[in-house]
């Protein structure tokens, strides 16, 4: 994402659900980026389910180990290093799966870039380890897709909660439906809402 695309998604936000204007911060936030390829998709795969600082500290400590952070390099790092840095035993299959994949050519990140979103994110889905919430993420942070809404993301539940005042954190199908005015700018809605959802 970036500030033009931003703003045009403030604009247009504001203009469907006029309770977006108190979630636009006043001060320079960091978006939800990460880099292109199998480093970010390493890097999504580690955020599953767990705290940003528990990530982080994971991410530091693996990442370190590599002279470049890409496939060929993790696979040379021995499971039992991996599980000693913090990497669960199901990260570190799913991690090790997607970067095998990646070295025998069956997952080529550069392909997606031409895909649309949908296919792009049925395209991930297919490897062991990567959901709808990681293929989001990744068109979205690492790809600058501008209308990707992960539904099943807590933090952005929450957001929703606090945006439309409701008592009770929506579902996905309501979700779904209570963005549905904010394509094509979703991506700029979650930022906007994680990074208040973080403060």
């Amino acid at each position: 994402m970036n500030q033009e695309i931003y703003q045009a998604g403030i604009k247009h936000l504001i203009s469907v659900e006029a309770n977006f204007e108190r979630f636009v911060p006043n001060h320079k936030f960091n978006f939800f980026l990460r880099p292109k390829g199998f480093e970010g998709i390493c890097s999504l795969v580690i955020e599953q389910q767990i705290s940003v600082a528990a990530a982080e500290s994971i991410k530091e400590r693996v990442f370190k180990l590599m002279s470049s952070i890409n496939s060929n390099e993790f696979l040379k790092i021995d499971t039992h290093t991996l599980n000693s840095l913090g990497l669960s035993r199901p990260k570190i299959n799913y991690l090790q799966g997607i970067a095998e994949k990646e070295v025998a050519k069956e997952l080529n990140f550069e392909e997606l870039k031409v895909m649309t979103d949908s296919d792009a994110r049925d395209f991930l889905c297919q490897f062991k380890g990567i959901g709808s919430w990681t293929a989001d993420c990744y068109l979205m942070a690492c790809l600058g897709r501008q209308d990707i809404w992960p539904i099943g993301d807590i933090g952005l539940q929450e957001g929703v909660k606090r945006l439309k005042n409701l008592k009770v954190r929506p579902d996905q199908d309501q979700m779904i439906k209570l963005a549905h005015d904010w394509s094509p700018y979703r991506s700029v809605a979650a930022n906007l809402l994680w990074n208040d959802y973080d403060d």
